[in-house]
């Protein structure tokens, strides 16, 4: 069957290494502690982590664990202070740090015109929220090159629970078996990928292991050129068995 889409995660897939740039957030994070509040740096980011970890065992799964503002929110809280003034700003401190320090993978560019060319559609399909992701992909010089974005936002959970990629299914106008899903986390992309019915490509360039599950399709590549390789070998080979 004729591949329509392939579905890419976007964080520490198309572009790397993303806790090089959440790193980068924190300090700067601190840093406006330290300049507005009289926080020391260390100090506060120690605080935004044990904020952060209170966000994510509330909200596990959910979209809204990943806005850095409720980090910001629940972080002053617990440390008494009113966040209204400042959590915007440290949540605009935050992601201006991540956006200086993404580097987009070598081929991104090249492989969406090839793809493009070939009239096979390229979607995003990622968790976090839809308006920083949207800010990356023009950062990146992605916005040109994709056909549609799906976030966990929109979907109403994250990754690998089935809405997100039933809706990427939906904006692709395809079925599960003319679509593939690339990204670098196995049990979001390519476990969330397997239970919606779509094949995937691990981009396995981190600590990140395999699951075994039976019937589970998908294959492995160390890097991006070689998933490239490989999403273009699936894209002819499927097309030559119509």
């Amino acid at each position: 069957m004729q591949i329509k889409a392939v579905l890419f995660d976007l964080d520490d897939t198309l572009y790397g290494e993303f806790p090089i740039c959440d790193r980068e957030g924190f300090l700067a994070v601190g840093r406006y502690a330290e300049r507005e509040l009289g926080i020391p740096c260390d100090q506060f980011v120690t605080a935004l982590q044990t904020g952060k970890k209170a966000l994510h065992d509330r909200l596990y799964g959910e979209p809204e664990s990943h806005d850095r503002v409720l980090y910001a929110k629940t972080t002053l809280e617990m440390l008494g202070i009113n966040p209204i003034r400042h959590a915007e700003k440290m949540h605009k401190a935050y992601w201006d740090a991540v956006f200086r320090n993404m580097k987009l993978r070598e081929g991104v560019h090249e492989l969406f015109d090839v793809l493009r060319a070939r009239g096979v559609q390229v979607g995003i399909c990622t968790n976090m929220l839809a308006d920083i992701q949207m800010q990356k992909l023009c950062l990146l010089g992605l916005d040109e090159r994709v056909d549609f974005l799906v976030t966990s936002e929109e979907a109403g959970a994250d990754k690998p629970k089935p809405a997100i990629f039933e809706l990427a299914l939906a904006r692709a106008g395809c079925t599960a078996e003319e679509a593939l899903m690339v990204g670098d986390t196995f049990k979001h992309d390519i476990l969330g990928a397997h239970h919606a019915g779509i094949e995937g490509i691990w981009l396995h360039i981190g600590s990140d292991r395999a699951v075994e599950k039976p019937g589970l399709r998908y294959t492995e590549a160390r890097s991006f050129p070689e998933a490239a390789h490989l999403i273009l070998a699936r894209v002819d080979r499927k097309s030559d068995t119509i």
